[in-house]
C-alpha cells in the first residue's frame, strides 16, 4: 500500500467530500475517509487509473450524502420528545413561509418601489416649481393638504425615496434572515443539536 500513491484528484475529492461531512462528528467523519482512502489504494493497487475510480464514485455531495443519511438512520431514535420538536419546527417553520415570508417580501418591493417614486416625484415637482410644461400641469405632489413645488418637492422627495428604500431594505434583510435562520434550524433537527 505504501508503494502507490493517491494522486491530488483522489485527494481533492476526499476533501469535497470531507467538506459536505462537516455535520458528522469528528469519529464518524474519521471513519468514513479513511475507509475511502483505503479503497482507493486497493483500486490503485488492482491496476484502476485515478480517473476510473472517479468516474466510478458517485459525486462528493451524493457520496456525503448517502453517509449522512445512513448515519441519521443508525442514531436518530425516535421517541416522543423528538416527534413533537419535530412537529413543532415544521409547524412554525410552515406558518412563516405561507406568512411572514411572503409579506416581508411584498413589504420589500413595495418600500423599493415607492422609494424610487418618491424621488421622480420630487425631481418632477422640482422641474414644476421653476419650468412651466404643459404635461407636468396635471401632476401634483401633495404632502398632507399641501402641493409642493421646487426646492420643497426636491427635499420632500428625497427624503421619502430615503425613507422607503431603508424600509425596503430593512423588510428584503428580515426576509433573508428568516430564511437562512429556518434553513440552520432544519439543518441542527436532522442532527439531534435543538
Amino acid at each position: 500500500m505504501q508503494d502507490v500513491k493517491i494522486s491530488n484528484d483522489l485527494e481533492k475529492y476526499l476533501t469535497h467530500v470531507d467538506r459536505y461531512l462537516k455535520y458528522l462528528p469528528i469519529s464518524e467523519k474519521t471513519d468514513i475517509l479513511s475507509e475511502l482512502k483505503s479503497s482507493f489504494y486497493e483500486r490503485l493497487i488492482s491496476g484502476q487509473s485515478s480517473e476510473e475510480i472517479i468516474a466510478k464514485m458517485p459525486s462528493a455531495k451524493d457520496l456525503a450524502g448517502n453517509y449522512i443519511d445512513d448515519a441519521f438512520v443508525k442514531t436518530n431514535k425516535l421517541s416522543f420528545k423528538t416527534l413533537c420538536k419535530y412537529i413543532l419546527f415544521f409547524s412554525y417553520s410552515s406558518l412563516i413561509w405561507l406568512a411572514v415570508i411572503p409579506t416581508l417580501f411584498t413589504l420589500a418591493i413595495g418600500f423599493l418601489l415607492s422609494g424610487v417614486i418618491s424621488f421622480a416625484a420630487g425631481i418632477m415637482g422640482f422641474i414644476k416649481g421653476f419650468i412651466n410644461i404643459s404635461f407636468l400641469d396635471n401632476i401634483k405632489f401633495i404632502f398632507i393638504y399641501y402641493e409642493l413645488k421646487g426646492i420643497s418637492a426636491l427635499i420632500f422627495g428625497i427624503l421619502f425615496a430615503i425613507i422607503f428604500t431603508i424600509l425596503g431594505i430593512l423588510s428584503w434583510k428580515g426576509t433573508v434572515t428568516i430564511i437562512k435562520y429556518l434553513q440552520n434550524k432544519k439543518k441542527n433537527i436532522y442532527y439531534n443539536k435543538i
